[in-house]
């Protein structure tokens, strides 16, 4: 048998090379198995051999290549988690990067506002203790309202274990019924969020500042006590403020922080699908003969795409 065997370089396989492009299921591929020997001048001749033996004029090796699939669902999980995970998992490793940095930078961002807020409150809540006083609120009402709320006269205690509260929010009750009277908050009770609130927001705790002086009930009244209330009152009011002010940067930066979760498990999920339905390439040698009982051999690559 005459068979001309035909020698595969690179160079050759680039010019030969043909490419297919077919939108074509997977089980419709043609493979034919065969038991190759390592030794390509032996193979090519029982290839030839085969070939006259089932009259065929056309054969096919086929070497299938296809990316790796992922699961859409894990990779958004993984992010979900941990921003960027599921980038990781699914090789996008950019993605992954920008996902994570952002994840870290924010609660770095979080942490350090919080910080704040709370190294805020702590100073505001210490010059609260220090410079207002619910006995010298008390003392107020009794002066400016002809009330007797008791102030227990121990010099032990401490200024708010010195009134009864019950006692004191009647008063402020009754004095809130006569019109305006300007009393509209009953004090809550010591070393509570809305106690510390109160004292620097509302005119009618202002009298409680040892810098008070002369506050009088026209005070509360005027403007709400707006520019009406003493030096304390004001420096107060401000630290409270900023002391919130770091507190709604940090809450805002936590919804950052849950929207970059939900935009990487999102990105994940899409990118995971995304990447099961790429082009999938099917590399092939295709054999057939010429000249009679000559042989070529074809190099082919097929790209099939999965919808």
């Amino acid at each position: 048998m005459n068979t001309r065997i035909v020698t595969l370089g690179i160079a050759a396989l680039l010019l030969s090379c043909t490419v297919h492009s077919q939108y074509l299921p997977a089980t419709t591929t043609n493979v034919h198995n065969m038991s190759l020997t390592g030794n390509l001048q032996t193979d090519f001749v029982l290839q030839s051999d085969h070939m006259e033996s089932t009259g065929s004029t056309e054969e096919k090796r086929t070497l299938k290549v296809q990316p790796n699939k992922y699961s859409p669902l894990a990779a958004g999980l993984f992010s979900a988690v941990i921003p960027g995970s599921g980038q990781f998992y699914t090789k996008s490793y950019w993605q992954g990067a920008a996902f994570l940095g952002a994840e870290v930078l924010t609660w770095v961002m979080y942490a350090s506002f919080e910080k704040k807020g709370d190294q805020r409150t702590d100073a505001f809540q210490q010059y609260a203790n220090e410079h207002w006083s619910v006995a010298r609120y008390a003392d107020w009402i009794n002066i400016n309202f002809g009330k007797k709320i008791i102030i227990n006269p121990d010099q032990n205690l401490k200024s708010w274990e010195t009134v009864d509260w019950n006692a004191l929010n009647t008063v402020e009750e009754q004095i809130g019924a006569i019109y305006n009277s300007g009393f509209t908050h009953r004090l809550a009770p010591y070393a509570d969020q809305q106690y510390y609130e109160m004292i620097g927001k509302y005119s009618q705790f202002g009298g409680g500042w040892d810098d008070a002086g002369g506050y009088s009930t026209t005070d509360v009244i005027a403007n709400n006590g707006i520019g009406n209330v003493s030096p304390r009152f004001s420096e107060y009011s401000t630290m409270r403020g900023d002391a919130n002010s770091a507190y709604n940067i940090a809450t805002t930066v936590s919804y950052v922080i849950v929207a970059n979760h939900i935009f990487s498990a999102l990105e994940a999920a899409l990118n995971a699908s995304k990447i099961n339905h790429r082009i999938q390439l099917q590399g092939s040698i295709q054999s057939r003969k010429i000249f009679g009982n000559g042989i070529e051999f074809v190099p082919t690559l097929q790209m099939n795409y999965e919808l």
